[in-house]
């Protein structure tokens, strides 16, 4: 049967830290999935009871502060989930298509075409942080203390720190499945050019997570 899939090995070489985005805090961990529950659970979907069990377990070989973001842990080593990449890769599309590519009348968004084309390979759930070498990452090189300034519902100033892990150098390898030819590899290009810059996983407003890339086309046997 002829595949209806055009595949392509993808690395990101992180070209400033890698930051870890989820709270060590059993506590904290619930309140993270409720803020990103969506309003309707598509069919087939885990519960956030169910997603929360995979976040603690991930979360077991961390020796961390309750309040420090971290990476999640699998097999010893630190792993990025697949979702992430397809969801970054879906923001980053957004943009290009409104502020870069723009839309042609009659024909369907670049945006919507990368949201109903573009996969990460379905058998792996689990991304391992990779040395530049290929080495998985076990730990992570170093914590950040971060000031946070914001206000209160009175307009009173509210001062605190935030704690993350993060990893450097680092390099993140998956590949992606695109429905026949409906996004070509140059417009891939031109979309990761932008996530580069946009920065992935956590701190990105801080100018973390910025990554070059190279992707390859796989040759159908």
């Amino acid at each position: 049967m002829k595949t209806i899939w055009t595949e392509y090995e993808v690395s990101w070489e992180f070209l400033t830290k890698l930051c870890g985005s989820v709270p060590a805090d059993p506590e904290l961990v619930r309140a993270w999935l409720d803020a990103r529950e969506p309003e309707a659970r598509p069919a087939g979907g885990r519960s956030i009871d169910e997603v929360q069990e995979e976040v603690m377990a991930t979360l077991l070989e961390v020796e961390a502060a309750p309040s420090m973001l971290v990476f999640q842990r699998v097999g010893g080593v630190c792993v990025m989930r697949a979702a992430t990449v397809r969801a970054h890769l879906k923001d980053c599309a957004r943009v290009v298509s409104a502020q870069y590519v723009g839309k042609i009348q009659g024909e369907r968004s670049f945006a919507t075409k990368v949201i109903n084309g573009v996969y990460v390979e379905e058998s792996r759930y689990w991304l391992p942080v990779l040395r530049p070498d290929g080495t998985p990452v076990e730990d992570a090189d170093g914590a950040y203390d971060k000031p946070v300034h914001a206000r209160g519902p009175r307009g009173q100033p509210l001062n605190s720190l935030k704690r993350f892990e993060w990893i450097k150098p680092a390099r993140l390898d998956f590949r992606l499945k695109v429905l026949g030819d409906s996004v070509k590899q140059r417009d891939l290009e031109t979309l990761m050019t932008y996530g580069g810059v946009h920065g992935y996983a956590g701190e990105r407003g801080d100018g973390e997570g910025k990554y070059r890339f190279r992707m390859t086309r796989v040759e159908a046997e």
